[in-house]
């Protein structure tokens, strides 16, 4: 089976937080994919969580390096103008950082190319909503954003926000990058 993993849940695979645990194991269990701007989300989480304090200078290192050495081993859906088009429209729907409407964007575009349902692994609340607003199954967000969704999606349906069509295009090969079977690396404890 494979994830779809937004920054916010793959930050969690080398932060250790509420939800790491349950990262991790989907990782483990299956194909993971994600946008291309998570390698730089994630980056930007952990070396922002150092200069707050959270870790040193070495442990920081140690998780940018355990990121790339995982890097190869994501199928990587590329950003391209479909995509951006797509998070441009999301932003008008929902209430989403770019970063996020990206994330979510090119999940929706995962989806339609495998013709199948790809579970979405987020933990931004915000995100989280919008996700089941578009008819993305949400999982790895126990005890977290998910615990509010159903209260939430009533106000969005009720407001009438629901679950567009969105026509499936033939997109080049290159758009979505099949990783390098390699397994990702556990960081290593300071």
């Amino acid at each position: 089976m494979t994830r779809y993993f937004d920054a916010s849940a793959l930050a969690k695979r080398y932060v250790r937080e509420t939800g790491s645990t349950t990262v991790r194991r989907l990782l483990a269990s299956g194909s993971a994919a994600t946008s291309r701007l998570s390698d730089v989300e994630v980056s930007s989480a952990i070396v922002r969580r150092a200069h707050e304090g959270a870790f040193t200078i070495d442990e920081r290192d140690r998780m940018l390096a355990a990121l790339q050495h995982d890097v190869p081993a994501l199928a990587m859906v590329e950003l391209t103008p479909e995509i951006t088009a797509d998070a441009r429209t999301l932003l008008l729907r929902y209430p989403l950082r770019a970063g996020d409407a990206v994330q979510l964007a090119s999940a929706l575009y995962l989806q339609r190319q495998l013709a199948r349902p790809v579970p979405f692994v987020a933990y931004d609340r915000r995100l989280v909503l919008a996700a089941h607003a578009e008819g993305l199954v949400v999982t790895g967000a126990r005890g977290g954003p998910q615990r509010d969704v159903p209260k939430a999606m009533r106000i969005v349906e009720q407001v009438g926000i629901g679950n567009p069509s969105v026509p499936g295009d033939t997109v080049p090969t290159n758009v979505i990058r099949r990783p390098r079977t390699r397994k990702p690396r556990r960081p290593q404890k300071g």
